[in-house]
């Protein structure tokens, strides 16, 4: 049932209460004075006859001639009887009744207890009872006014309520619309503002529900479609950098092989000139400024294919990869001490081989060129299904701008190990220094 409904119901409930409350004050009062009219009639008309049968002295006929001319007396019927119990004169009804009478369920509930007096008189016997027909009839009559006024306030009072309470309840049904409508995906919904403290409050907590609502599904939408430009991005920047490692494998194996083989070539034609005898010292030291030329270059180009992509990745593996790669940190660095530590690695493919390596080459890259370390420690291990991947040194440690812009190899670093599913940990070393700490799947 609706709210309306119920303050109607209500409301129709107390006034009915009030009426039935109202008739039975008024059976009560009826009851009171019904009692009281027979009991003043009775009296009257008993005082009467009493003072009058025993002194006036009066023969029969003048007695019956007496209460004939006194007629009807009221709330009291007098019935005169005979010595043999005949009927010699009986009142007559009343005369305003016109024939009416009170329902008998009416009667019965507001007749009080009839009295009964009997009069010996020189012609019999005179009874004397309570009638109060013609005061139930009137308390009737009033009962049935009193209903009448009770029933069309009851009418005009309900319609009056059930207007007033349709006004009052109309905002709820906009703001029940305005619920349904939130319930099928309209957030743009906004309801009116009423003068209704009540309607008004739900009415402003709606809209701003609603609003909130909308704005949060926007940027949650906005934020679904970041998140899906950046996870293209992600897969784009992965392309790119499988691209570009598989660039370095060809340039290194290009420099390796081509190259390298060709620099020989003419190192060892250089040789040869200065060796000739009959080689002036003129081509002799163009010669030899070849040779050395080829030399240098040679050592720049094998110093480079490691940075590009280390041929022992490919043909021997990770762990020997690192192994020559930290040889080679060592030889240029020698006043560092570079410690690698290395368990039994499982095999894992070509891209996490590659990620592990870069990772590895670049934080130890920043240790050598911004730390200022004395140590540097570099340890892999294969740890249930994860394989961890830790670099640390005692330099100065992580710079307070290092979360901000502009520190691309610590990103490049997290981007690499999220991009295999793995979890960077990047933060300073007690009691000095950086620590780099990479967890990556193994089943990825």
């Amino acid at each position: 049932m609706s709210l309306r409904g119920q303050i109607n119901l209500i409301v129709a409930g107390m006034t009915a209460i009030f009426v039935v409350a109202l008739l039975a004050m008024q059976i009560n009062a009826a009851r009171n004075g019904v009692r009281e009219e027979i009991e003043a009639g009775n009296r009257i008309a008993m005082q009467l006859i009493a003072n009058i049968v025993p002194s006036d002295g009066v023969n029969g006929s003048g007695f019956n001639e007496f209460i004939q001319r006194l007629g009807h007396v009221r709330s009291t019927t007098m019935l005169l009887r005979d010595r043999n119990g005949g009927v010699v004169y009986a009142s007559p009804p009343a005369m305003d009744k016109g024939g009416r009478e009170a329902p008998r369920w009416y009667a019965a509930l507001i007749v009080p207890e009839t009295t009964h007096r009997n009069f010996q008189t020189p012609e019999g016997v005179l009874e004397i009872d309570s009638d109060p027909s013609r005061a139930i009839l009137d308390a009737w009559d009033d009962a049935v006014g009193m209903f009448r006024f009770g029933a069309v306030i009851f009418v005009l009072g309900n319609l009056l309520v059930y207007w007033l309470v349709w006004r009052a309840t109309r905002p709820f049904e906009r703001i029940a619309r305005g619920l349904d409508e939130v319930q099928r995906g309209d957030l743009r919904t906004r309801l009116p503002t009423y003068w209704h403290a009540e309607a008004g409050t739900i009415a402003r907590a709606f809209n701003r529900m609603t609003r909130t609502i909308e704005e949060n599904l926007t940027a949650r939408q906005e934020a679904i479609e970041a998140k899906l430009r950046l996870e293209q991005s992600r897969e784009l920047a992965d392309t790119v950098r499988a691209r570009i490692e598989d660039e370095r494998r060809e340039i290194a194996r290009e420099l390796h092989d081509e190259t390298g083989q060709s620099v020989t070539a003419i190192k060892s034609l250089a040789l040869a000139l200065v060796r000739r005898p009959e080689s002036d010292e003129t081509t002799r030291g163009a010669a030899q400024l070849i040779v050395d030329t080829a030399g240098r270059l040679y050592a720049a180009m094998h110093g480079m294919i490691p940075r590009l992509r280390p041929l022992t990745l490919d043909s021997l593996g990770l762990a020997d990869a690192l192994r020559e790669q930290v040889g080679e940190w060592r030889r240029q660095h020698p006043s560092i001490e570079i410690a690698l530590e290395l368990t039994e690695l499982p095999a894992v493919g070509d891209t996490a081989t590659v990620t592990v390596y870069r990772i590895v080459q670049e934080s130890v890259t920043n240790a050598l060129r911004h730390a200022d370390a004395r140590r540097i420690d570099i340890a892999l291990h294969a740890e249930a299904e994860t394989l961890r991947v830790t670099i640390s040194d005692d330099g100065i440690g992580l710079p307070r701008d290092w979360q901000q812009a502009g520190h691309y190899g610590l990103r490049g670093i997290a981007e690499r190990a999220q991009a295999l599913g793995g979890v960077t940990q990047i933060g300073r070393r007690e009691p000095r220094g950086t620590v780099v700490d990479v967890r990556l799947p193994l089943q990825r």
